[in-house]
């Protein structure tokens, strides 16, 4: 039993040293360095070596080696291709990853090395392919780089060659992020790229409008950044909403007053205190009288005859004055529109094909569309675009046995911008209303020619002027 104990001790001490001797001399092995060498078929380069023992070359088909006066190793390009060189020189292996390549492909690739002028940048050979590898500072630089493969992309392609782009960014955003975190309420804000040519700003602020300053300053900072398509993708959060109150008031002001000149036929009945006064009133006719002639050829048939008949000339000039329309107040969240209508609906029929009519309704009165939108220095942007439109029954159309009236309208739009609480005026939007009123004597004012001398005609025109009166507010909570 002893006797088996020494042999396997003896045995393990054996084969421990069998593995250190193996981890011995694969040890300079693991920590031989690799030299890249590259060349063009059918050129030649120079090694120096000292002391050259002996070369091996991985294949002969791609480099061709030969050792020269003891000192120097020439290895020859023979066609394009990877192998691997092992010069034996004094008591040191030396090993070359040796890459021949064709001579348009080293032309592609010093012409690159040419116009990169950035130091961390290196240009390599590799089988079909330049690989432009290394760091540059910024995507500033990037970009610039990007720029320059993009014009030797057309020739790398017509020779059959690939340009990749092994470069990376140190920093991607540069001095963006250093620039934003001066901004005001920018704490818990930050900045990145997504690879696609577009900037994102993430974080946490207090309000909306902090929200866009913080937008509109990144916006300025970023354009070496962005690509040509490139976006700025909002996702900053707030803590608390911001929403704008617009106060409206919709007045309608005369400009023109209203105007009537007509002629009115009246009774005139004499005072009995003063037969010199007559009292002007409603034509009364208390005798009744039948046409008479010889023959009675004309029969003008019964007809009302006053005492006197008191024609009169009616001017009528009234001072304009104004009166509200509406008075609506609209909350809405910025960047979305709001709206109030104050009038009404049409029906308008039209057919649908085979014989049948469907009906859609039209607005018409006076309505407004708003779209007010924060600003980063706390003032408000508001689209504004109202209208006026009126029934107009002189131009309808009949269709299907349904009368359908025009519309008169009167249509603007318009971007302005003001602090929280200024208030923004328009006007021009002007209504004109013209009416014809008729008064005639019974039967005598129907008469051709003669009925004229019978008949009042008398004429209105209004016209006015729609005045908005807006006041946009943001209200935070």
């Amino acid at each position: 039993m002893a006797t088996h104990s020494v042999l396997t001790r003896a045995g393990g001490a054996v084969i421990a040293g069998i593995l250190a001797l193996t981890i011995v001399w694969s040890a300079p092995a693991a920590a031989q360095s690799i030299t890249m060498l590259s060349l063009q078929s059918g050129h030649s380069v120079v090694i120096p070596a000292p002391g050259v023992a002996r070369v091996a070359v991985g294949d002969g088909r791609i480099a061709g080696v030969v050792p020269v006066a003891g000192s120097q190793v020439v290895v020859n390009g023979k066609s394009p291709g990877h192998t691997t060189l092992y010069v034996w020189a004094g008591s040191k292996r030396f090993v070359y990853d040796v890459t021949v390549t064709q001579q348009q492909l080293d032309d592609i690739a010093q012409m690159l090395r040419t116009s990169i002028a950035d130091p961390g940048v290196q240009v390599v050979n590799f089988d079909d392919a330049v690989v432009v590898k290394g760091t540059v500072s910024d995507g500033a630089h990037f970009q610039l780089l990007s720029d320059i493969l993009s014009r030797f992309d057309a020739l790398a392609k017509a020779q059959k060659y690939t340009i990749v782009n092994a470069v990376t960014v140190a920093h991607p955003i540069g001095d963006l992020q250093r620039q934003l975190s001066s901004f005001p309420g920018s704490d818990d804000v930050r900045v990145d790229l997504d690879g696609k040519g577009n900037v994102i700003v993430s974080g946490h602020v207090h309000d909306a409008v902090t929200r866009q300053a913080i937008l509109e300053r990144t916006r300025g900072l970023a354009g070496p950044y962005l690509a040509a398509d490139g976006k700025l993708i909002d996702r900053i959060g707030t803590d608390t909403t911001s929403q704008v109150d617009v106060k409206v008031y919709v007045l309608e002001i005369d400009r023109t007053a209203s105007s009537e000149l007509g002629l009115r036929f009246q009774a005139g009945t004499p005072d009995p205190n003063n037969p010199n006064n007559i009292i002007l009133g409603p034509p009364s006719f208390p005798i009744v009288e039948e046409g008479r002639g010889i023959g009675k050829p004309f029969t003008a048939g019964p007809f009302f005859r006053t005492t006197r008949l008191a024609p009169t000339i009616d001017l009528l000039m009234q001072e304009g004055h104004a009166r509200m329309l509406s008075s609506p107040d609209l909350v809405t969240m910025p960047g979305s529109p709001a709206t109030f209508l104050v009038g009404g609906e049409i029906p308008i029929p039209f057919s649908t094909g085979l014989g049948q009519v469907s009906v859609v309704y039209k607005q018409f009165g006076v309505q407004l569309n708003i779209t007010p939108t924060l600003l980063g220095d706390g003032s408000v942007e508001t689209k504004i675009a109202p209208e006026v439109s009126d029934l107009d029954f002189q131009d309808a159309v009949q269709v299907n046995g349904f009368l359908i009236p025009a519309l008169k309208t009167s249509r603007l739009s318009t971007d302005i911008i003001t602090q929280s609480g200024e208030s923004i005026i328009m006007g021009g939007m002007l209504r004109r209303i013209e009416q014809r009123n008729l008064q005639k004597v019974p039967i005598l004012g129907d008469l051709p020619i003669l009925g004229k001398l019978f008949r009042s005609t008398s004429y209105q025109h209004n016209e006015s002027d729609v005045v908005f009166v807006m006041t946009p507010e943001i209200i935070t909570r």
